[in-house]
């Protein structure tokens, strides 16, 4: 016998007599099942997949979300989270969510399965090492944030695994049994993954080394007009976990940090060498408004450039 539930968004959910409460869209649009969206609830997470379309979805709590791209691209805007988070296809990351209300903004045939674990669930699991240590920091401090700096390939165990969860036919207790274990191992999948890419990284970074001075190059010759990180990487011939791993290490700043520091070192040549107004400077380093160059100039050096240009030092 089936009962009909209400949770939090008011979203009318079925449950059946093994306490698993589940709701299906209405839309009638196509996805990688036969529905557009299936959320399904158990006791420690919730399990959604299929057609990920633009709109708001409310939480009743904290919640960590294993995310996965099937198929197109997902933006992830989290509140409390810097910038806007890109997931193209076939990628995947684990992130802490503090938000009642998670704006997502998905092109229109993004794919996706969604697991969100009570934070208690999650570090129940986790290992005990530096990486895990600090994602449980952020959380303990409710603040949003990623476990991995940069996305993973979903790889063919876990493609088959999500697609296990998608297709489970069992019913009742068995079904709960079935998608705990699968939750579970797809969990422990992605954690070992993102630990594994992160520790290679560490050991390998000088091997490399001549990969990132490759990408040092690059940057400095798309002054005005820098490569995205997934473009660069790609230039290198490496993934962008790994140059944005192996780029700190090697030249003790982030790619974007490097990026701030040229610009800043050569709009000062500009200014007091080639005695160019700030306008042109601002212009010739790839700002869209000369009040950005001079906000960032001034964060640098502690005075506008307007200041030096005039040579009031």
């Amino acid at each position: 016998m089936e009962e009909i539930c209400l949770n939090f968004d008011t979203v009318n959910y079925v449950k059946d007599n093994a306490g698993i409460k589940e709701f299906t869209s209405s839309s009638d649009c196509k996805s990688i099942v036969d529905e557009c969206y299936k959320e399904v609830l158990l006791e420690d997470f919730k399990v959604c997949y299929g057609t990920c379309l633009s709109k708001k979805r409310s939480l009743p709590c904290k919640v960590v979300k294993m995310y996965f791209v099937i198929d197109g691209e997902s933006k992830k805007q989290e509140r409390n989270l810097e910038d806007s988070y890109l997931f193209y296809c076939n990628e995947h990351n684990i992130f802490y969510a503090n938000s009642n209300e998670i704006p997502s903004l998905c092109s229109e045939r993004c794919q996706i399965l969604e697991v969100s674990l009570k934070p208690v669930f999650f570090e129940k699991y986790a290992p005990d090492c530096d990486l895990f240590d600090g994602f449980r920091k952020q959380m303990q401090k409710d603040i949003s944030c990623f476990v991995g700096d940069c996305n993973y390939p979903i790889t063919a165990e876990m493609h088959a695994i999500i697609e296990e969860v998608i297709n489970c036919q069992r019913k009742g207790h068995y079904r709960k049994m079935f998608l705990e274990s699968r939750v579970l191992k797809l969990l422990m999948l992605q954690m070992k993954q993102i630990q594994d890419c992160m520790e290679q990284v560490d050991l390998s970074v000088f091997v490399n080394l001549e990969l990132m001075n490759q990408a040092r190059d690059l940057i400095e010759k798309r002054l005005k007009d820098p490569l995205t990180l997934s473009d660069l990487a790609k230039q290198i011939g490496t993934n962008e976990c790994s140059l944005k791993k192996g780029f700190k290490k090697v030249f003790g700043t982030t790619v974007f940090g490097y990026i701030q520091n040229i610009k800043m070192r050569k709009a000062k040549d500009l200014l007091l060498i080639q005695k160019m107004l700030v306008n042109e400077v601002s212009d010739y380093l790839g700002y869209k408004n000369p009040q950005h160059f001079s906000t960032a100039f001034k964060k640098k050096y502690g005075i506008s450039p307007s200041y030096l240009k005039d040579g009031k030092l």
